[in-house]
Formats: structure tokens, sequence, C-alpha cells
């Protein structure tokens, strides 16, 4: 099951095409030089106070209505103005200078402005293309080279680094505003039923499993539903994480073998991703990392010889693209996940925030660690300190793959879960598309879809079942059906007709479904999450 943007574009957060759309309304355009911050963030990130002021500080303090012919780093009192009341109390101006030319260094607003204009959509006056402007920030950032502005002045090589820095830490703060001022409580938790469902169904074939395999064989200990999230966000993972440990812990827990032992379900992420604990319990110790289950251990856990109490099953979740619950640490080069505090489905904080006090509206979001506290104290309330060595990490230091055709060399957990990834569409007798379309820069998704139907020619074809859009019916089209329904009640562009020629042309139109309700009408019945809705996803025919 491929998870993408649709998927969670209930829940309020802004599809790819979206993010585009804001950041190009975030620039000032040839017919508006001087509309103020006031009037763009927030028709941009379509969020009410104390968000809007909030992101109005942080483009002021990065260097928003700078003219070209200023310095680079030229503060001026409005930056001053927004920086005091983000950085701790009693700061002079010196040091609040010194603060913003900290961020400015890392997160060039001006030069990413001057990016976005220059980009093909943007400059055409249509839609603002994301691939387009990654790509044109990569191209030169991995060449060495700079590139002109549309006034004629020079980009640096420097300036053309610190403006990606500045549209990822961006996209991350639309992410978190959306989390934080527009969740939707009826969808999340029909997100987090749709994770229990998950949950009991392994449960369920883990007791029909019980009486004929062994407990340490694979396809006893491993689920037979796989998920790919290509999203940033982590709410899918987030949903199913509560609703194990609600599953793990409740008293109608199953059991299974002689003598009976509780049945339970995790997680393998692809990659030992070791993190803080969710709640610390008396007695134990704050800095001591929290592990995630893997294939090694839920093995070693169902050996009748190792004496656990428990028999394991898991279900793989993988995130290829990266996470914004993930650092890598810029001393030891490990990898950290920070998932919060409390077991809470809509947990305040479950997205790190930018780097600014604005942001931080509770209490709720924090329970310092080794070193966290000090920073938090001087306005640093995105820093998180790395679980192996205890240096702190930043907003910058979150790693996720971006919309690019020109891909860097990854870090080696990114490619660890990619190739995990492979094997698991290898695997695969069924793709599910659940809000992801297919977009042409995930080249390497494509050829892994092409390789395994290819696998198939001499077996059962493979099927695929396209989630996707929200207002063409609810129910399942297939493949007799779906062509004439592409050809009659979709416009062109639409991302129903671009994902599901896509699919077409990887899979074979009669292997293809589709169902154009949305998410999470998807697996609904009656406005609830039922079994029998969750079947008819996850089972062709």
């Amino acid at each position: 099951m491929f998870w993408g943007a649709g998927a969670t574009a209930s829940l309020g957060f802004k599809t790819t095409i979206a993010q585009g759309k804001a950041l190009l309304e975030l620039v000032p355009d040839q017919c508006n030089p001087a509309a103020p911050l006031e009037q763009r963030v927030p028709s941009a990130i379509d969020a009410d106070e104390p968000w809007c002021s909030a992101f109005q500080d942080l483009l002021t303090v990065l260097g928003d209505g700078l003219q070209e012919d200023e310095s680079t780093f030229t503060i001026k009192p409005d930056q001053l103005d927004a920086m005091r009341p983000n950085w701790r109390p009693g700061a002079d101006d010196d040091e609040l200078r010194r603060r913003i030319t900290h961020l400015r260094a890392l997160y060039d607003w001006p030069a990413l402005q001057a990016a976005i204009r220059i980009c093909p959509g943007a400059s055409s006056g249509s839609d603002l293309q994301l691939n387009d402007l990654f790509n044109l920030l990569d191209m030169h950032e991995q060449s060495g080279h700079g590139f002109r502005k549309g006034s004629g002045e020079f980009l640096t090589p420097q300036q053309v680094g610190g403006a990606r820095n500045a549209l990822k830490m961006l996209l991350q703060a639309m992410f978190y505003v959306a989390w934080q001022g527009g969740r939707q409580k009826a969808d999340l938790d029909r997100h987090y039923d749709f994770a229990e469902a998950i949950g009991k169904r392994m449960q369920r074939q883990g007791l029909d499993l019980a009486a004929s395999t062994s407990f340490e064989s694979r396809s006893f200990y491993m689920g037979d539903v796989s998920f790919v999230s290509l999203n940033y966000d982590p709410v899918a993972l987030w949903c199913q994480f509560v609703a194990h440990r609600d599953l793990n812990n409740s008293p109608a827990v199953p059991h299974v073998g002689s003598p009976a032992c509780r049945l339970r379900v995790f997680h393998d992420l692809g990659h030992f991703v070791a993190g803080p604990r969710v709640e610390i319990k008396d007695g134990r110790d704050p800095d001591t990392p929290w592990h995630p289950m893997n294939e090694s251990a839920a093995r070693r856990l169902n050996d009748p010889d190792h004496g656990s109490r428990d028999r394991v099953r898991i279900g793989k979740f993988l995130l290829p693209h990266g996470c914004l619950w993930w650092r890598e640490c810029p001393n030891c080069g490990q990898l950290s996940s920070y998932i919060g505090h409390k077991w809470d489905r809509d947990s305040a904080a479950l997205i790190p925030p930018p780097p600014l006090k604005a942001f931080v509206r509770s209490d709720d979001m924090f329970e310092a660690r080794s070193g966290e506290h000090e920073a938090w104290a001087r306005g640093e309330v995105d820093a998180r300190a790395c679980v192996h060595c205890k240096t702190l990490t930043y907003a910058h230091h979150t790693q996720t793959r971006m919309q690019s055709n020109f891909k860097e060399a990854e870090p080696p957990f990114l490619e660890e879960i990619s190739r995990a990834s492979r094997v698991a569409v290898q695997n695969a007798d069924h793709i599910i598309l659940m809000g992801y379309s297919l977009p042409p820069d995930d080249v390497d998704l494509r050829a892994f879809f092409a390789a395994r139907r290819r696998r198939s020619e001499k077996e059962e074809p493979v099927k695929c079942s396209v989630v996707v859009g929200r207002k063409w019916g609810r129910r399942w089209l297939g493949p007799a059906e779906w062509p004439t329904r592409l050809a009659t009640d979709m416009d062109e562009g639409q991302a129903p007709r671009t994902t599901l020629e896509a699919a077409r042309d990887l899979f074979g139109e009669e292997h293809v479904r589709f169902f154009g309700g949305g998410i999470p009408q998807v697996f609904l019945d009656g406005g609830s999450v039922t079994r029998s809705a969750v079947d008819r996803l996850l089972t062709w025919g």
C-alpha cells in the first residue's frame, strides 16, 4: 500500500500542487510587488491566528522585503522587532542580530524568492511546480554553480544552498501549521480506526496460522500488508503506533500456543530508528533510547526457548522519502526519531516546530532531555538531542528526499529503506496507490513497478488498485468500467486521469481498478470504518 499526499489531504495537509501554489503566493508578484506579508501569508498557508503571525515573524526574520540592492545580511528594525519575542528575554540588539544572521545563513528566503520567480510556471503566470523548483536548485547546487536572477544579478552557490534549506524548512512549517491549526478530528479518528482494523486483521491471521505454522517462521511473524509512505508527515505511522499499543495492552488481546502467550503486533521500519521514549515512567532513565521492533527481534521473541510470554507479528512500514520525525546527527551521523511524549492520536508534538518560539503555543509539546531545555529557553525550539551522542540537532538536519530529478547520494538509512521498499514491491501480488499519483520524478518506484510486472509475466499478473480523487463515486470501478468513466467524466490534467494512465501503462489496463470517492471514504461503510470495507480495499475481486 503506497501512501501519498492525497491520503492525508482531508486532515489539512497540502498536496504537492497546493504546496507549490502556497509558495508562489508568499512571493510578491510583478503586479503587486509591495504586497505586505499580512496579505500574503493568510492566503498562502490557509490558517488562523496565531499561526499567521508566527509565519510572518519567520519570514520577516529571514529577510522578507529586502531590496535587490541591499546586502544579503542587512538587518532592519522590523527584523529585530520580530526576533525579540522569539529569543530569550533580556537579549540585547547585538545578540538578536547574531541569531538573525545565523538563521539567515541557514535559510535564505530572498534567494528562494528569486529562484521561485524564474521557475517556468511562476514566470509564465501559471502554477509553480515543486519539481521544477527543486530541479533548478539541485542542478546548480550539485554542479557548484550559481545562476542569474531575473534582475540580472547573480545568485551564488552558497545562496543556492540557503534557498534549498529555506524551501525544505518552509514546507515543514506548512505541515506543522496544518497539524496544529487544522486537524479534522473526525477524519483523524477514521484514520486511527483504519489502523486498528489493520492491527486486528494481523491478530486474526495470527490466530489462524498458529495451529499449523511455527511461530519462528516468516509466514507467521510477517504480516501480509506492507505500507510504503511517500509523505513526509508521520500521521499514518503514528495512528498505527497508537492503535497497536491499544491492541497490545487490551485485556482482550488474543493468546496463542501452549502455554498461552499474548499475540502482539508491531512494526518493522526497514531501519533501526532509535528515539526517546514516548512516555517516561518512574525509575526509567529519560535518555535511554527506545528501539522499534524488527524481523530479527520478532523471530527471537517467537523462539519457544527464548522464554518470552509474547508471540509477535510485524508489518512493514517504510518511509523511503524520509520523515519530519527524523534527524541525521551532524556529529555521529546516526538517525534519531522524535515522536513526542504522549500516546494521544492527536498529539501536539507529532511534528517538530519551525525555529521560532512563536510557533510553540503549549508546553504540552516538550519534555526536555540532554541539553534541550537550555536550547528551548534561548528560543531554539526546534532543537532535539541525538539519542546516540546527545549532540543537538535542528530543523535543517531533518532528512527528507525531495521531489527532484537530480538525486543526491542518499544517507545510508534512506538507501536501506528504499531497498526494503523494492523487496516489498517484488513480493507483492496487489499494489494499492492510496492518494499517490505516481509522479514522473519517482523514477525508482516506477522502475520497481515495471520490474514487478515483468516478473509476473510467467505468474499470476500483479493487480493495481488506484484510490485518488474525491468526487467520482464511492464504489470500485473495475477494468471494464474505469476507462469509459475516465474518458467521459474527467477533464484533462486532473490527478485521477494522469495517475490512472500511469497505472495502466505500468500494470496493464485489465489489471487496474479505481476508487474515486476519496480517503478515508474508501475504507468506510456508512461513515464508519468496517471490516468489510477494509477487506474490499485489500482484496482484489
